[in-house]
């Protein structure tokens, strides 16, 4: 089994998702046979996309969705279910293509925003404001969404991008494992990665480690997500300051002191498990479901400790491009998307905006959990989800009781973890100099300061 991380994570995503990119298209709305021409520029093609293109050209003739795709997705072995991984120089690639067309006044009329700079992307004007487009259309109900997702989506007053799914940011914790170990964790409460450190002394003194598989640049990108309006805000870096330099300094010395490893380790899906933690987040009501009875959700440890909500990512989010001379037609197709025909679609990835959608979706795991099929293996994020021991699945109250609590995190989810993806890969290839001891905490924090004041100022 592949690596579980923020890297392979992103991979997967970016490769069932929709990933808007543009390979030299332009969003100039041209007629095909009449037609007014919607262009939606994507990475990778996937099976939601392809299905919703199909069904909105039915329903609407006199629009032609154009989808042009970045890099054709190959499947990893002859016969395999599971889908090639993009790598990060992939992604960073397309990123830097899409962002270079958008502000040169070109690109595709729907631009897929989840790994894009979208503060850089509003604050040149970019991007339609959505609510805009809602506010004239007396067809389109905001009360079928989510909203304190909505709100949590804003930048100021606006909403530039409209989250068609997301995924709760959390950790998964081994219950029974903290239980034998005698280390009480609080589920609801907020930690410090400093008081993770603590949790994971008294771990590794009874032999379990507090994460697996977990390497310090999978870390700080955790760390910067976490603290991303200190440290790129508004346009004014924050990488020059006593808040980076402890952050980079509390990694290394998690993994010097052997608190966190980067060796794979048994996790919880089975009875010998060493690993009382994993960063995780809920994908999908089936996938908390099926979580094995001796796990739980917990908060993320963060930088502060202080809490703030429940934090969220966009699985697939899309805003129209401001340049697009078919803005009408374009949120003609973003709002049909929202539509509860295609956001209960077993191909969307991550928990759909339409409330509705949701809790068909839980009825649905929940029919699947009583029939005894919940824990068929299912394609997932690129691959194939494993199955959960059979003596390891949960019951059926823990299963109503996981019900009520995602649903519960689901309208408290409040705070949208965010990232420029090209900030991300500098602060992390300038972060390897430090852990290897070729260079300070001052000196790399002063690199990465440079490197994303040029950024963000082209």
């Amino acid at each position: 089994m592949k690596k579980v991380g923020l890297y392979a994570t992103l991979s997967a995503v970016l490769l069932l998702s929709a990933c808007s990119g543009n390979n030299g298209g332009d969003s100039k709305g041209e007629a095909k046979s009449g037609k007014k021409t919607v262009v939606v520029s994507v990475m990778t093609k996937d099976r939601f996309l392809d299905s919703a293109v199909q069904k909105f050209e039915e329903s609407h003739p006199d629009v032609h969705i154009e989808v042009k795709e970045y890099k054709a997705a190959k499947p990893a072995a002859e016969g395999s279910m599971s889908m090639e991984a993009l790598s990060l120089a992939d992604v960073e690639k397309y990123v830097q293509s899409v962002t270079t067309q958008v502000i040169s006044g070109k690109g595709a009329d729907i631009i897929l925003m989840n790994e894009m700079p979208q503060d850089k992307f509003v604050a040149k004007k970019l991007l339609v404001n959505l609510y805009d487009l809602m506010a004239k259309d007396s067809s389109f109900d905001r009360n079928t969404l989510y909203a304190n997702i909505l709100k949590a989506s804003q930048d100021g007053d606006g909403l530039y991008v409209m989250p068609l799914s997301y995924s709760l940011d959390l950790v998964r914790g081994d219950t029974e494992l903290l239980k034998k170990a005698n280390v009480p964790v609080d589920k609801n409460k907020s930690w410090s990665w400093m008081e993770f450190k603590e949790i994971a002394k008294k771990l590794k003194q009874q032999g379990y480690d507090g994460f697996g598989n977990l390497s310090p640049t999978e870390l700080l990108w955790d760390y910067i997500e976490d603290n991303y309006s200190q440290l790129v805000g508004q346009g004014k870096p924050g990488f020059d300051s006593d808040l980076f330099r402890n952050m980079m300094k509390e990694i290394k010395l998690m993994y010097d002191e052997g608190m966190l490893n980067e060796g794979l380790s048994g996790f919880a899906s089975n009875a010998s498990s060493k690993t009382a933690f994993q960063l995780a987040g809920i994908y999908s009501p089936e996938e908390a479901l099926k979580m094995p009875s001796n796990m739980d959700y917990y908060q993320k440890p963060s930088a502060s400790g202080k809490k703030s909500g429940v934090p969220f990512k966009f699985n697939y989010s899309l805003g129209i491009n401001s340049k697009s001379d078919v803005q009408q037609e374009a949120w003609a197709f973003i709002k049909f998307l929202l539509s509860s025909d295609m956001q209960v679609s077993p191909n969307l990835m991550g928990f759909p905006m339409n409330k509705g959608a949701v809790d068909q979706k839980f009825n649905e795991a929940l029919e699947k959990f009583k029939n005894g099929t919940l824990n068929e293996q299912t394609p997932r994020n690129g691959g194939v989800s494993a199955a959960t021991p059979i003596n390891m699945l949960p019951d059926g109250e823990t299963v109503k009781k996981r019900i009520e609590d995602v649903k519960k995190m689901i309208t408290e989810a409040d705070v949208r973890r965010s990232s420029d993806m090209k900030v991300l890969m500098m602060a992390m290839e300038e972060f390897k100099s430090f852990t290897s001891g070729q260079k300070s905490a001052e000196e790399v924090s002063k690199l990465i300061q440079n490197r994303v004041k040029t950024y963000l100022n082209e």
